[in-house]
This record gives C-alpha cells, sequence and structure tokens, in this order.
C-alpha cells in the first residue's frame, strides 16, 4: 500500500493521465484498483462535502454540467 502511494502522489498531477493510470511493474492489478478506487471516493466524497455546505436547493435550483446535462432540485 505505501509503495502504491508513493507512485500515486509522484504520477498523479504531473501532467501525463496515460503515466498516473497505469499499473506499476511488479504490483496486483486488484490492490492497485482498490487503492485508486478507495482514492477516488475519498475525493468525491470530499467535493461532495465542500458543495453541500454552499449549495442547497434553495440557493442552487440547477446543477449542470454543459447545456446537455442538468439536475434540477
Amino acid at each position: 500500500g505505501a509503495q502504491l502511494r508513493k507512485h500515486i502522489d509522484a504520477t498523479l498531477g504531473s501532467g501525463n493521465l496515460r503515466e498516473a493510470v497505469k499499473l506499476p511493474p511488479g504490483e496486483d492489478l486488484n490492490e492497485w484498483l482498490a487503492v485508486n478506487t478507495v482514492d477516488f471516493f475519498n475525493q468525491v466524497n470530499l467535493l461532495y462535502g465542500t458543495l453541500t455546505e454552499f449549495c442547497t436547493p434553495e440557493n442552487c435550483r440547477t446543477m449542470t454540467a454543459g447545456p446537455k446535462y442538468a439536475i434540477v432540485n
């Protein structure tokens, strides 16, 4: 786990997305997926927690992601 964290921290944000998601040599695919899944969940959870403090059904009637995608509260 610690080696995988070091690899993730070293490659994520480097600008090379292909390298950031590539399975490091000698690592187990299932462990790699598990570490990245947990990290992704934690990042989404942090973002969601931040948004819910400021965006409520009263002040954010519609959440959009471009002209095609919208969620109306």
